[in-house]
């Protein structure tokens, strides 16, 4: 029987001979080529050329199966140089091919895929560790995989690939579970696709099984390729006109993987391969690549590039493209390691220089706004539908216009609450969301919500499946894509699961990347390629350029995991059915560095090395060659030191100048912020006043920009807010105030009169509203030691305020958390401004502001000393005074403001005192009558607290700002810190 007819095992099962030694077979195709080719450019001109250029009698559909796109890409670029018609022939890469086979002969039971076998794997390992104690030794084992399932399973795909089972698993553990999980992926009706592909490939199809229609070409595929092997080789079964020509292997005396490769794709044959002639006369760089192989070789076609820094090199490569273009250059490769900030930065150069280039490299960008909700949503309810979780969500619903409130009012809203209940939870903060009758309130109450409630620690696939895209049609969000396949698996895959698991699979099916929209250089043919080195190979080129050459970049030794170790890979190669096995860390790294001299064998002019001596994100650790460019700097003479030989050649580019903004102007500017003895100018928070004058002020931001009139401009003039985004952190005396205050309000909040206006309750009412309100508060938090102290503390704090109230000589009218009605403040000159605010409570001689004596009560809980108005002149409690001011300007006849606390005396500041207490007012006119503001902020250090400068804001020193305040609008009032916590 023809050994393509056998089963492929029958062939391979025991040794192989070398592979020029294999009897020449006839195998059932009506035709069968194997080549091996030493170059590129032999398998092009002897092969792959006369084979697209074939006979043409008749159309039909031919297929090409390459390692990668980049390949497809490359031989596609060729012919239309060559004028070679591609039409009818489609291009594959090995995921493909498997897609041909199986719609050929499909597989008994559909494959699952790898998302599901980790779903499959991790309610394994789940079950293992339910059990156990944190004690135990075998706890220790099943957490381990359970932290890195992703790098097990990968183990247990390359043992598939290989020939081998579960059962090969070195450790018992990993022998039992990757069983039960093979058992488990049969019960639910799929199949493992290595062992599906194994099979195919060993199987000879029947006589009247469907067959490939037209040619298949299988090209340029290296011992790399062997976990693709048996999807290959059963489509090759399946064609009957097929043609293979792969690359012809290094002979070092001992047997390699490459040359094992090629034994393997001859016994599936059944013939010897053919050697293509090598032309002499053709130009190579093999040399180069002989300096890092082997001994010998030579830097003749070598050339060296080194920039001080990564953003240097690229400089230099950007120009060495285009002088080779200039020289003549057709077909250039600019080798990157991976895709990453290097990459990005030369495309924008290339582009910026309008030298056409092609980007086979994945440059990707963020998931669209959908899927970004849809992950963070799957976050919220993971972490426990937290308030954090709630914020990192509001972004997304706000830029998707779901929410009308910033994220900045949101966390207001978040840090207030959680003031106020001392829990994170979502669930438990929703009554006081609720409660709110304030517009920014009620929309976070709106969006909780919609989210509560809290999913449950166990559940089903389905059920969790279920939820989610019911949560996903409360916001309008389309179902996902990829989850039909979860879903079939959710039919018949029912049992209660831990929540983590299925959390972790549905992320999975989320796309954490798309593709960049726009990018320049996509899908064009041109004479530049940026790639990377698998996807270059065994294509001839004319230049190639291997860029960020520094050691520890690239070459990259791929280790083996710890679940099968290299020395547990040659063991089990030793019992192989294959002549290939399992690579190890030594095999990649073997196949990488040859790959590497391929390339420089298939460059027929030049290959370029380009390196740094600093990277930017690490300034201060020098960078050296990686071994590739030590050899070409020895063989260049550099033995005296190749440290030294590298830096010599290491230069500064400079970017080009048409066109660029010229730097001394903005230098200028630059100095003269950080001038001590300039004014502030345009450049330093000013603007025009028609522009940046606010129609109101709140008096709270007034008090803030006396003290730094930064504040003013961030907050008023450009409406900007800081948000934080640092998880909500429980700090007791400012709890132990906001509630107060809230209490305070409910206990004097008496009969309804007038508007705003109630009538002052009884003393022993308010007591005894106030004591009905603790008592109803004290449920919401747990039962234990610090929340009794907590209670205990905050009801005295009350009560005490509450006596001083009644302590105050004022009306029997109150107005609580009153907002300030229609008023103005001076601003001297003859200026005034309109003015906003909240004041505490509020007490009159009558229901109305006009005519009425008012006393203003500000209740304080933190360190703030008496009230005065010196001290509020330098700042302190200045919205105190801003408010008595402002309701004078209503009609007010008289009144005071009074600052209690709960312990000392109550302090007090007459109308009469304002004048005096609101001279700082003039400054906050100048600032709006000039439109300059200028700054007076604090220096930041790791103990300052407050207001900042924003991270984008390069700061100025606070001794620097005082001196050029003073020099823009005189002497800086002097302002105090207040404490109100």
């Amino acid at each position: 029987m023809p050994a393509f007819a056998q089963p492929l095992g029958a062939v391979i099962s025991g040794p192989l001979l070398p592979f020029h030694s294999v009897s020449r077979l006839h195998p059932v195709q009506p035709k069968c080529e194997f080549h091996l080719a030493r170059q590129a450019d032999s398998a092009w001109r002897e092969v792959i050329r006369p084979w697209l250029a074939g006979p043409a009698a008749a159309l039909r559909r031919d297929w090409v199966i390459v390692p990668t796109r980049g390949q497809a890409h490359a031989l596609k670029l060729r012919c239309v140089r060559e004028g070679l018609p591609l039409l009818g022939v489609e291009f594959l890469t090995p995921g493909l091919a498997r897609q041909k086979w199986t719609a050929l002969a499909p597989p008994p039971a559909p494959a699952l895929g790898r998302e599901l076998l980790l779903f499959g794997l991790r309610a394994l390992i789940e079950q293992r560790l339910a059990p156990l104690a944190s004690d135990d030794p075998a706890w220790g084992f099943w957490k381990s995989l359970q932290s890195d399932p992703g790098r097990a399973l990968d183990d247990f795909d390359s043992l598939l690939l290989a020939g081998f089972t579960a059962a090969d698993f070195p450790l018992a553990p990993l022998r039992e579970i990757f069983g039960e999980l093979a058992a488990w992926v049969a019960a639910t009706g799929y199949g493992l696709a290595p062992a599906q592909s194994l099979a195919a490939g060993l199987t000879p199809p029947t006589a009247d099984a469907p067959r490939l229609s037209g040619r298949l070409l299988i090209c340029g595929l290296g011992a790399e390729s062997w976990p693709e092997f048996f999807s290959l080789a059963a489509l090759a079964r399946r064609s009957d006109d097929l043609t293979v020509v792969l690359p012809e292997p290094e002979l070092r005396g001992a047997k390699a993987p490459d040359e094992s490769w090629v034994e393997l794709w001859s016994a599936l044959l059944g013939t010897e391969p053919r050697l293509s002639s090598a032309d002499e006369s053709t130009p190579s760089c093999a040399a180069v690549g002989a300096l890092w192989t082997r001994d010998g070789g030579s830097a003749e076609r070598a050339r060296l590039l080194v920039g001080h820094t990564r953003a240097d090199e690229m400089q230099l490569v950007a120009h060495e493209l285009a002088r080779l273009l200039r020289a003549g250059a057709e077909n250039i490769a600019v080798i990157f390691p991976r895709a990453d900030a290097a990459h990005l930065r030369l495309g924008h150069l290339l582009e910026a220089r309008q030298i056409p280039f092609n980007d086979l490299l994945e440059t990707a960008g963020a998931p669209a706004i959908d899927a970004q909700l849809q992950r963070a949503l799957l976050a919220f309810y993971e972490r426990g539908a937290r308030l954090e979780e709630l914020l990192d969500l509001w972004p997304l619903l706000h830029a998707l216009n779901f929410v009308n409130q910033p994220a900045g009012a949101a966390r207001d809203v978040c840090e207030r609450v959680f003031d106020e209940t001392q829990t994170h939870a979502l669930a438990a903060n929703l009554a006081p969301l609720i409660a709110s009758d304030r517009d920014e309130w009620r929309e976070v109450a709106r969006v909780a919500a919609l989210l509560l409630p809290t999913w449950p620690t166990e559940f089903t696939l389905s059920d969790a499946l279920d939820r989610f895209e019911a949560v996903g049609a409360k916001f309008h969000l389309a179902p996902v894509e990829a989850w039909p396949a979860l879903r079939s698996l959710a039919t018949r895959e029912t049992r209660l699961l831990p929540a983590r698991v299925i959390f972790a699979t549905m992320a999975s099916f989320f796309p954490d990347k798309s593709p960049a929209v726009a990018a320049p250089g996509r899908g064009r043919f041109a004479p530049v390629t940026l790639t990377t080195r698998r996807r270059a190979a065994g294509v001839a080129w004319s230049h190639t350029i291997f860029v960020e050459s520094n050691a520890g970049v690239w070459p990259a030794r791929a280790e083996a995991s710890c679940w099968l170790t290299d020395e547990q890979r040659r063991a089990l190669n030793g019992r192989s059915r294959f002549s290939l096995g399992l690579f190890t860390g030594e095999d990649h790294a073997a196949l990488e560095k040859q790959s590497f001299a391929d390339l420089a064998r298939d460059t027929r002019d030049q290959v370029v090395f380009s390196a740094a001596l600093f990277d930017e994100e690490e300034p201060e650790l020098r960078l050296t060659p990686n071994a590739w460019v030590e050899r070409v700097l020895i063989a260049q003479g550099g033995t005296a030191g190749l440290e030294a030989a590298f830096t010599r050649q290491a230069v500064t580019a400079v970017a080009p100048t048409g066109g660029a903004v010229p730097f001394l102007p903005w230098l200028e500017i630059w100095r003269r912020r950080r001038h001590p003895a300039a004014t502030f100018d345009e450049h330093f928070l000013s603007g025009p006043p028609a522009v940046t004058r606010p129609a109101r002020l709140a008096a709270r931001l007034i008090e803030r920009g006396v003290r730094d009139p930064a504040e003013l401009w961030f907050g008023a003039v450009l409406g900007l807010q800081r948000t934080g985004w640092q998880p909500l952190v429980r700090a007791r005396k400012k709890s132990l105030g906001q509630i107060a205050h809230r209490l305070l309000a409910g206990a004097l909040r008496g009969a309804p009169v007038e508007g705003v206006f109630r009538a002052k309750p009884a003393a022993g009412d308010a007591r005894a509203n106030l004591a009905a309100a603790l008592v109803a508060l004290r449920p919401q938090w747990p039962r234990d030691r610090y929340w009794d102290s907590f209670h205990a503390e905050l009801g005295e704090l009350a009560a005490v305020l509450l006596e001083k109230v009644y302590a105050l000589p004022a009306g029997n009218f109150v107005a609580v958390e009153a907002r300030l009605p229609a008023a103005v403040i001076p601003l001297g000159a003859g200026e005034t401004l309109a003015v906003t605010g909240r004041m505490d409570l509020v007490l009159l001689d009558q229901p109305s502001w006009r005519g009425a004596q008012v006393d203003i009560v500000d209740f304080k809980t933190g360190a703030d000393d008496k009230l005065s108005a010196g001290r509020m002149a330098r700042g302190a409690s200045l919205q105190l005074g801003i408010y008595l001011a402002a309701l004078a300007s209503a009609g007010a006849a008289g009144g005071r403001v009074w600052l209690l606390k709960p312990s000392g005396a109550a302090t007090s500041l007459e109308m009469i005192e304002l004048p005096l207490a609101l001279a700082s007012l003039a400054q906050i006119g100048r600032h709006l009558a000039s439109g300059c503001y200028g700054a007076l902020t604090p220096d930041r250090t790791e103990f300052s607290h407050g207001y900042e400068w924003p991270l984008a804001c390069p700061p100025v020193g606070h001794a620097v700002l005082a001196k050029k305040f003073a020099a823009t609008f005189g002497a800086p009032a002097e302002t105090e810190e207040t404490s109100d916590e």
